[in-house]
């Protein structure tokens, strides 16, 4: 977005500026056209992206970091010997999780995709592995040689895969 005014305590920016943010919990709204935003949780967009990806980025991404690093507890630097399964890795949050925890751990990074596209597309990411997910999940890690999961997300059709996420951990 671009700040239109700034109130009488705002220092961090200046009208003009184009900026991006993840939102408020705490405050609904996040799709209007103005929103009123406390600055300690808006950043300066990075000039390397135009509105519609500094738009996508931010919910994403702190989506991606708080699953890896706070839910499942993984440290930074860490997870040597660990497997990371991203079902869903074609997708919003887990494209940005496969790119933070193949760069910022030591997991082996295995992402779910189906169509030929977006499994090439999840390589570029940097995942280690890709499997399909319109098959046994369980069957396709034996096939890359891996029998279990360490760490799993699921990020699409969570009941449709139940099952197998079970068996696969």
């Amino acid at each position: 977005g671009i700040v239109r005014q700034v109130g009488a305590d705002v220092t961090l920016f200046k009208p003009g500026d184009a900026v991006y943010y993840a939102g408020s919990l705490i405050r609904s709204g996040s799709y209007s056209e103005f929103q009123v935003v406390d600055e300690r949780i808006v950043g300066h967009r990075p000039r390397t992206l135009d509105a519609a990806h500094a738009a996508a980025l931010p919910l994403t991404s702190i989506t991606a970091w708080e699953l890896l690093f706070d839910r499942l507890g993984v440290t930074e630097g860490g997870g040597e010997g660990d497997v990371l399964l991203v079902v869903g890795a074609g997708g919003g949050v887990g494209s940005i999780l496969v790119q933070l925890a193949r760069q910022l751990t030591n997991m082996t990074v295995i992402g779910t995709a189906s169509r030929p596209t977006t499994q090439a597309w999840v390589h570029e990411l940097g995942a280690h592995h890709v499997i399909d997910h319109n098959r046994l999940l369980s069957e396709e890690l034996k096939k890359i040689g891996i029998d279990n999961a360490s760490h799993i997300v699921s990020l699409n059709s969570t009941d449709q895969h139940f099952a197998q996420i079970v068996e696969a951990i």
